[in-house]
């Protein structure tokens, strides 16, 4: 979610950051130097990322240079200000939370097979940022734009983002199974639940994908009466940490 336009005069409205006050399109079109370096960083990310998918290249290296590609494209869109609203658009921007979420899969412990699953979020969303580079950056050659740009398309899209809220899902649960079985650091996958809470806040994608796993369980839970129960208080609990008022309005939401 880009940064409104100020136009108005009162001193209650948010600062404008000129950076990211642009549709994607216009942004990487503008920002042309800018773009160059992203689009050079996504595209080694996302050849190492593909590498360790292959077992070719080290996921950690992989994920080091994705964290690398994301920080690069805030910095470029917003800059760097030290201010509560800056910091508000930055975690809402699709990048805005992966450099951080992705440092919590650096850390020591993680199987290396699991970190490669891991990679595979953060892989489509700079597949998305690539994407729209080529679209719109004016000096690329014709070959590559036309290449990547069906991927910036809003029915390609909507697919994978919808892919990537599953594969967040996915990884969160990997983790827990990492835990148990000895095969990954608890506080990676504290970390890296407690992220998932604020995507689940922010991302519309990553609710789709609890409420997929709900209506897959629920059927076959909610004819069990005592399971029933404590599967619905799991749930009312759980969403307690992302909407404090859910528990006074009595909702419900299908995070588990």
């Amino acid at each position: 979610q880009e940064p409104a336009s100020s136009s108005s005069s009162s001193s209650s409205a948010p600062p404008v950051f000129p950076n990211g006050a642009y549709a994607d399109g216009t942004r990487w079109q503008v920002m042309r130097q800018k773009a160059t370096i992203c689009f050079v960083t996504y595209a080694v990310s996302l050849v190492m990322s593909i590498g360790a998918f292959a077992l070719v290249f080290p996921p950690y290296q992989a994920l080091m240079s994705l964290v690398m590609g994301f920080s690069l494209e805030l910095l470029a869109k917003y800059g760097l200000k030290f201010k509560s609203e800056y910091l508000q658009f930055v975690l809402l921007d699709d990048v805005g939370v992966m450099p951080i979420m992705a440092l919590t899969l650096l850390m020591p412990g993680l199987h290396p097979y699991l970190r490669i699953f891991a990679i595979t979020p953060f892989f489509l969303t700079a597949v998305l940022s690539f994407a729209q580079i080529c679209k719109n950056h004016p000096t690329l050659p014709a070959r590559v734009a036309n290449f990547f740009a069906p991927l910036s398309n809003s029915v390609a899209r909507f697919r994978i983002m919808e892919l990537r809220g599953h594969s967040e899902v996915a990884v969160g649960f990997a983790l827990m199974a990492g835990v148990l079985s000895g095969r990954a650091a608890p506080f990676a996958a504290l970390l890296f639940w407690n992220f998932m809470m604020m995507r689940y806040m922010t991302s519309a994608w990553t609710q789709s994908s609890f409420r997929k796993i709900d209506s897959t369980l629920y059927p076959v839970l909610g004819k069990i009466p005592i399971v029933r129960s404590g599967y619905a208080s799991l749930k009312r609990k759980m969403y307690g940490f992302v909407d404090p008022e859910s528990r006074r309005d009595g909702k419900l939401c299908a995070i588990l």
